[in-house]
């Protein structure tokens, strides 16, 4: 099972990047557009996982989570990265990226009693919208064009995500959910 690790996003929220996602398309020769549905933040990707390291993994998120306190992101602006002469296109994170790189340096360390070694990228917190990107215009002018309002992304909960084939569409849905400490 090819699973991650990841902060899900509330459906008026893939509704609006989604709108922004049109925008972006209008301004495309091609891509590689993701689905409104799997709009995400990867928190960890794990890869192929087998059913002992999923039990493993969701212990690491249960610890996590104990630990944490839900707290608010906001959108940030578009980037990408480059990839020889395409592009991946993404939303950032403006305000929170602290509080979400605790959360990702403490699910690291839980990872890690678990057996996962670390991942040695580090956290790039970012919303794709789209792969393989050739752009009619200079990035630059499409960042310009395309204004991301610095909305409030909620992080109450963590998912392992299960990244498979239904019906020959890529699919992320959640095989395990846990909600951040509230305090009480």
């Amino acid at each position: 099972m090819r699973v991650f690790i990841a902060i899900e996003l509330e459906d008026w929220l893939k509704e609006y990047i989604y709108e922004k996602q049109k925008d972006i398309k209008r301004n495309s020769i091609k891509g590689n557009f993701s689905r409104k549905e799997n709009f995400h933040l990867t928190l960890r990707f794990i890869g192929e996982a087998d059913e002992e390291e999923i039990e493993r993994i969701k212990k690491a998120i249960d610890r996590t989570a104990e630990t944490s306190k839900p707290f608010n992101m906001q959108l940030g602006k578009l980037g990408y990265f480059p990839r020889k002469n395409k592009k991946i296109i993404w939303t950032g994170i403006s305000n929170g990226q602290k509080k979400l790189r605790n959360l990702f340096d403490i699910l690291e360390i839980n990872l890690e009693k678990q057996g996962f070694d670390r991942e040695e990228r580090g956290l790039k917190p970012h919303i794709t919208i789209a792969r393989q990107v050739r752009l009619k215009i200079d990035f630059d002018n499409l960042a310009e064009k395309i204004n991301i309002e610095s909305l409030n992304i909620p992080v109450e909960k963590i998912s392992l995500m299960e990244s498979t084939r239904v019906n020959g569409k890529l699919t992320y849905r959640p095989i395990y959910v846990k909600e951040i400490n509230t305090g009480s």
